[in-house]
C-alpha cells in the first residue's frame, strides 16, 4: 500500500496539476499559457515572416480602483517573461504595454491613471527584470475600449488592466527551436 502512495504521488504529475492552478488564480485567467508556451506558439506561427511580426498579447494585468502598482501576485511571470526576453534568442522582441481604466474618473483623470499604470508597469521591468527601456513601450488610452460593462464592479475591474503585447523577428527563436526538435 505504501509503494501506491509513491506512486500515485510522482513530482511530475504534481507540478503538471499544480502550475495550471497557480496560473489560473493569478486573477481572472489572465494568462493560459506560461510566457515560453506562448511565445513558441506564437514564433512557430509566424516562423515563414521576415523582420518584425505582432506576436499577440501576452497577458494582461489587472489593477485595483485607482491603483498604479501591479499585484505582486504578477511577479513570478514578469520574471519569466523578462528572463525569456533577455535570451539571445529574443534579443530584438520589444514589448507595448497598453494601459486603461474604467469609466469612474473624469475622462482626463482616466487618461492620467492608465498612462501612469502602463509606465508603472514599464518602469518595473525595467527596474526589478534589468529590462531594456528603449525595448518596451508604455502608452495610456484612459477609458478607451472597455472589454465589460463599466455598470458593475467585475466588469469595471477587467476594464482597469494593462494589456503586454510582444512584437519581434522570430528567425533565430525559430532556428533554435527547429534544432531542439531535430534532436528528438
Amino acid at each position: 500500500m505504501g509503494i501506491e502512495k509513491m506512486r500515485w504521488f510522482c513530482p511530475g504529475l504534481f507540478l503538471s496539476l499544480l502550475v495550471p492552478l497557480v496560473l489560473a488564480t493569478l486573477s481572472y485567467g489572465q494568462i493560459e499559457t506560461s510566457p515560453l508556451e506562448f511565445l513558441k506558439g506564437q514564433e512557430l506561427r509566424h516562423k515563414d515572416e521576415k523582420g518584425e511580426v505582432y506576436l499577440g498579447k501576452l497577458m494582461t494585468v489587472y489593477f485595483d480602483a485607482y491603483s498604479v502598482d501591479a499585484d505582486k501576485n504578477y511577479y513570478p511571470v514578469f520574471l519569466e517573461l523578462t528572463d525569456l526576453l533577455k535570451s539571445p534568442l529574443r534579443e530584438n522582441y520589444r514589448i507595448v504595454m497598453r494601459g486603461y481604466s474604467d469609466s469612474s474618473g473624469s475622462p482626463l483623470e482616466n487618461m492620467d491613471l492608465s498612462a501612469k499604470r502602463a509606465q508603472g508597469l514599464k518602469d518595473l521591468f525595467i527596474k526589478e527584470y534589468f529590462m531594456k527601456e528603449e525595448r518596451i513601450t508604455a502608452k495610456g488610452f484612459g477609458e478607451a475600449d472597455p472589454v465589460s460593462s463599466n455598470e458593475t464592479e467585475q466588469g469595471r475591474r477587467l476594464n482597469r488592466r494593462v494589456e503586454i503585447d510582444i512584437y519581434g523577428d522570430v528567425t533565430e527563436a525559430v532556428r533554435f527551436i527547429d534544432k531542439e526538435e531535430e534532436g528528438q
